[in-house]
């Protein structure tokens, strides 16, 4: 289920990875993203990994669970603010909550989306007319 993370179901990203809790490389490169980027969420509270007596982050399959949540919207373009709202209204609400929210926001970014294609189109077509007016044309045989 794509909003597995909102019930703590995991996502088939987390599904595959071991019961245990993992080192932050770990999900480094589990996911494709950069010690910064993993540090940024927790500075944000997104993520609580546990510290040990050294002060090493270990994440548990929750914390696995929220970063495939946090990196499936990014993939979208949803800002890092919205994602935030989104986990605590799951935390302080419940995930039906949250999941109508996602709708909302998904649902929202499609439009966009479908919005941004129909413009991008209409320049490539104005574009081609261009070029094709102002290419040299062919010599007549």
């Amino acid at each position: 289920m794509l909003l597995g993370p909102l019930d703590c179901e995991f996502s088939l990203a987390s599904r595959e990875i071991e019961n245990r809790e993992h080192q932050i490389r770990e999900i480094s490169d589990r996911f494709g993203i950069s010690l910064r980027t993993i540090r940024f969420y927790e500075q944000l509270g997104l993520i609580k990994p546990r510290r040990t007596a050294s002060r090493y982050r270990l994440y548990d399959l929750s914390d696995v669970a929220r970063v495939a949540f946090i990196v499936s919207l990014r993939k979208y373009d949803l800002p890092v603010p919205e994602i935030a709202e989104l986990l605590a209204l799951r935390d302080d609400v419940g995930p039906e909550a949250a999941r109508t929210a996602l709708a909302s926001r998904l649902e929202a970014r499609h439009a966009g989306l479908c919005a941004e294609i129909e413009r991008l189109e209409v320049l490539r077509d104005d574009l081609r007319l261009w070029i094709d007016d102002i290419a040299p044309s062919a010599p007549s045989a």
